[in-house]
């Protein structure tokens, strides 16, 4: 019989603790929402099949349509994924102040992020692309999606205002509308031109936003 692992202190090294299934399974949808990401940002949603998500997750063919039930509630949960990814890092680090200051912050995560991250940027826009199309299954989620986003500006905006920091003639809707599309235009422009200085637009936005939604 072997003898028992023991730590650098010289007591027996503790076993590893088993996961329960719960935490299993939120593992297995994590790495099938992350492959689904992987395979949309490379090639589409429209070619992308249930099968070969699983394949790039690590996983069995047919895990994903387990999982999903189908290729729309995959989708599905991938756009509810992106937001959740970007919500986990906006409101990482400091707590901003609701405002000017959690605009702001917004800004600055979007076009702070790393090479890797802009791969929900890009499956986002693959599929906000390929929404437009007659009879698709994402046209309903991205535009969920987008409706929360600016709806984030907004409430932002409507703060801002009764605190008396953002201009009173400031239109939360039309302004919210601007800001998603100014964010998202930049980041289209970005991954089809590496030139493009994130953090120098990233700067030259905030300067923009102080102007625009400061009293005057």
């Amino acid at each position: 019989m072997s003898e028992p692992s023991l730590d650098p202190a010289g007591a027996p090294a503790a076993r590893p603790r088993r996961r329960t299934q719960a935490e299993r399974r939120e593992e297995a949808e994590r790495r099938l929402l992350d492959a689904a990401l992987e395979v949309v940002a490379r090639r589409g949603s429209v070619r992308m099949t249930l099968a070969e998500v699983g394949e790039v997750a690590g996983y069995s063919r047919g895990l994903a349509a387990h999982r999903f039930g189908n290729k729309a509630g995959l989708l599905r949960a991938l756009v509810a994924h992106i937001g959740a990814r970007f919500r986990e890092q906006r409101e990482a680090g400091p707590p901003s102040k609701p405002g000017l200051d959690s605009i702001r912050r917004s800004i600055s995560v979007y076009f702070s992020r790393t090479e890797q991250s802009w791969i929900s940027t890009r499956a986002l826009l693959v599929m906000m692309t390929e929404g437009f199309m007659e009879d698709s299954d994402l046209r309903e989620h991205v535009t969920a999606y987008t409706r929360s986003a600016r709806s984030f500006f907004e409430q932002q905006i409507r703060h801002g205002v009764a605190s008396g920091e953002i201009a009173p003639d400031i239109d939360p809707k039309s302004t919210a509308v601007i800001l998603l599309g100014a964010m998202r235009g930049v980041m289209l422009q970005r991954l089809n031109d590496n030139d493009i200085d994130l953090l120098e637009v990233r700067d030259r936005m905030l300067a923009i936003v102080d102007r625009m939604l400061g009293r005057r």
